[in-house]
């Protein structure tokens, strides 16, 4: 693995891409820093906790219908309790969290006991076309002893709020991500709602879905009219989202269609999570929800001394989460300032030393030489993945490292539904995939030798940067897995994709993290191994015939009772697999837009939004909270745009979209420096200063998606079409009668702050997201 790419560094080496002659530069060129650790979490023994599926609650029905649009009704909580996410005997008690704890469970509804609130609880099972709304309490007044609570569990820095800053740290907003959701159910940032009944200033929630609600109540409705997909829901509140999705609150939302349906029945996919808790067999659908934490342990006074002023009396003990709340100018760069830095402080990335798989450390999982299905989904706050799996080799971790090259030399897994060492794709995030591909699981990241601005991002396997997910399929049953361990393996760079050392732990590990030096093989701190897959039970059923593989095409096959695989692609793809450019239609709106780095008032680092047009004071980056200028006019019909954004940084920011899912069209380097070139009106393409040839999307990233990979020195080319979902019976197509509340019919009312609907897009680096990478969208019905 490469040395971290210093910010300043990589600015003056792309501009180089500018001139005649590229340069080659080795790596060593770009010097080192020296090595200086924060806190970190104690020696925690791998796998010795279970994988938690059916052990995390599944959210039921009310029984009753919701308010004012009459469909099927939930209540969820969210609260602080604890759970023991750590094995127990190792020094370190049950972990203080907050999260979702749902009023019914189908586990009860199945004649189990109901599930105590549990870390990423709360998963919703929704169909296609059937709405649904839930009835959100804020219970975050009160400690899990039922204390008042006076401070949050994680360290607040006050000093980025903004006008929103009224309300106090326990205040939250719900964000379905990957929804199609009308706006005052999107769960943006000014969207929240304390347990007082405070308001943020987006909050029409209640006044449209429930006006007769309770004090800390919020209500939102969502229309379930996309096709099947892994979604999720977390906090968005502003100011503290990356807090609060650290503390917990998240869970998993899964959407269920009848085109998904046939592929169980017809095509091998392996069944649903309820059937096989429902008929009590093998559960073959696997959520991964990974994570990266840091927990404190009993040295925390020594190391930490004002930890204990900074975060509530129910988070201080052995267990509790630890999350960074000084800027270390040895670990971020500072530009000077007047200003001294506070206590708490923001920070630039939040990197755990602690691997967490659907809530608990270090996981193991029992499994039949057979197919199964991995739902993925990279949760954490700024830790990309590149997922890999390996043959446990008996060694204490699983896995053995070369001491020259840092790669596992282990033997390869073989997937039996593939033949070789590789996963098969079927899905993204924004559903189905047009067509299944394989992705290889034996290859270790490499950033490139010789730094190359053209392509700064190097090889690896299954890459998922925050917020993505995958959807594939793994088969254990050929002969040289049957009866063996397999080891989920990472060493994605952190930050991504330079990387810095001191963010990548493994037991003896000479890499220049002094942390691993001190480590004992088979515990952490570890960010390297994930969990292991025990290939040890015995085979319960056959498995059908599996009919999808690599030249399986969806967009072709038949509807299933009216539901397709996906929407329609805007772009077609050619025979390659790649979207054909010479079908991009003409004379759409085509929006230059910037992703940008810059210092605030204290001279800490802030990572921006922009467009091209050069602010006060430099740049192109815009803060959150001024005027939006991704502004889209409807005017009753679809509206079908192109956006392409010059990634001006070091980093690859993975971008999210409310709202819209979009089709990546190509990627092409851009002088960072002078990126762009004057252009006669907004329908132009490519008016860019390009230094090198344009490259098609990887092929796993072909079709829908609503998380993009931004990788540094590139723009990347999108197309979406823009539409405004309605809020309907529970027919999902009879429109509500909504002018009582200042609506229309289907429609809610426009937000007060921006004066349309409101939504947003940022970056899912959620440190970067709040300080300030991110902008409104808003659309004019």
């Amino acid at each position: 693995m490469g040395k971290k790419i210093s910010r300043r560094r990589f600015l003056q080496i792309s501009g180089l891409a500018a001139g005649a002659t590229m340069l080659p530069m080795p790596l060593k060129w770009l010097g080192s820093r020296e090595a200086l650790a924060f806190y970190q979490t104690g020696a925690i023994p791998l796998f010795k906790t279970s994988l938690r599926i059916a052990e995390v609650p599944i959210c039921a029905a009310d029984g009753s219908p919701a308010p004012v649009t009459g469909v099927k009704h939930y209540t969820i909580s969210i609260q602080e309790f604890q759970d023991q996410i750590i094995p127990t005997g190792f020094g370190y008690n049950k972990t203080t969290l907050w999260g979702y704890n749902p009023a019914k469970t189908v586990q009860e509804a199945l004649n189990y006991p109901k599930p105590p609130p549990t870390h990423l609880g709360g998963f919703i099972l929704a169909n296609r076309d059937e709405p649904i709304q839930i009835t959100f309490r804020n219970k975050l007044n009160k400690t899990y002893n039922g204390n008042t609570l006076t401070k949050h569990i994680i360290p607040v820095d006050q000093s980025v709020f903004f006008p929103d800053a009224a309300l106090s740290i326990n205040k939250t907003a719900t964000h379905l991500h990957g929804g199609y959701i009308p706006w005052i159910s999107d769960g943006g940032p000014f969207d929240s709602w304390g347990p007082d009944g405070s308001h943020g200033l987006s909050f029409l929630n209640n006044v449209v879905l429930n006006p007769g609600a309770n004090p800390g109540d919020a209500e939102y409705y969502y229309n379930n009219k996309q096709s099947a997909r892994l979604m999720w829901y977390h906090d968005h509140a502003h100011d503290i989202t990356r807090i609060n999705a650290y503390a917990g609150i998240a869970s998993a939302y899964i959407l269920r269609d009848k085109f998904e349906a046939d592929l169980i029945e017809n095509f091998g996919l392996p069944p649903y999570i309820e059937t096989s808790v429902v008929n009590n067999k093998e559960i073959q659908e696997i959520p991964l929800v990974f994570q990266d934490k840091i927990f404190v342990g009993t040295n925390i006074n020594l190391l930490d001394p004002s930890w204990r002023t900074v975060v509530s009396a129910s988070a201080q003990g052995p267990g509790s989460l630890w999350y960074p709340h000084l800027y270390e100018t040895n670990r971020w760069r500072k530009t000077y300032s007047t200003k001294p830095l506070p206590n708490p402080s923001c920070i630039a990335e939040m990197f755990g030393d602690t691997m967490l798989v659907n809530g608990t450390v270090y996981p193991q999982l029992k499994v039949e030489p057979r197919r199964y299905r991995l739902r993925v989904l990279n949760a954490c706050n700024a830790r990309f993945l590149n997922l890999q799996l390996y043959l446990d080799d008996g060694s204490a971790d699983g896995i053995t490292l070369d001491p020259l090259t840092g790669n596992p030399t282990n033997q390869k897994f073989i997937n039996a539904a593939t033949g070789n060492a590789s996963v098969l794709q079927i899905g993204t995030e924004g559903g189905f995939m047009p067509r299944p591909v394989e992705v290889p699981t034996d290859v270790p990241f490499s950033l490139n030798a010789i730094i190359d601005p053209l392509n700064p991002v190097g090889q690896g396997s299954l890459i998922v940067g925050c917020a993505e997910r995958y959807d594939l399929i793994v088969d254990f049953s050929h002969a040289t897995t049957a009866g063996k361990k397999v080891i989920l393996y990472n060493d994605a760079p952190a930050p991504f994709p330079g990387g810095d050392p001191r963010n990548d732990y493994f037991p003896k590990l000479a890499n220049g993290n002094p942390v691993n030096i001190k480590t004992t093989p088979g515990k952490g701190p570890n960010t390297r191994v994930l969990m292991r897959f025990d290939v040890s039970k015995p085979l319960s059923s056959f498995d059908p015939l599996l009919n999808i593989n690599k030249n399986s095409i969806f967009e072709t096959m038949p509807a299933v009772g009216g539901h397709t695989w996906n929407d329609p692609l805007i772009v077609p793809l050619n025979g390659a697999g790649v979207p054909d450019l010479a079908q991009i239609p003409a004379g759409l709106k085509v929006r230059r837009l910037t992703l940008n780095e810059s210092f605030d008032d204290w001279g800490r680092l802030v990572q921006m939004v922009g467009d091209d047009v050069v602010q006060p004071g430099g740049g192109y980056g815009r803060p959150y909270d001024t005027a939006a200028t991704e502004v889209i006019n409807l005017n009753g019909q679809p509206v079908r745009e192109i956006w392409q954004i010059a990634n001006l940084t070091a980093d690859t920011h993975p971008m999210h979209f409310h709202l819209v899912n979009l089709q990546i069209l190509k990627r092409r380097p851009v002088d960072v420096l002078n990126p762009f070139v004057p252009r006669a009106d907004d329908t132009v393409l490519d008016a860019f200063n390009f230094t090198g040839p344009e490259r098609a999307p990887d092929l796993n990233e072909v079709g829908w998606k609503e998380t993009f990979r931004m990788q540094p020195g590139e723009v990347i080319t999108l197309i979406t079409e823009f539409t405004l979902p309605k809020i309907t019976a529970a027919d999902g197509t009879t429109p509500i009668d909504l002018t009582s509340a200042g609506g229309g019919l289907g429609t809610p009312p426009p937000s007060p702050r921006t004066g349309d609907h409101e939504y947003v897009w940022h970056c899912h680096i959620l440190e970067h997201e709040e300080h300030d990478m991110m902008r409104p969208i808003v659309v004019k019905a």
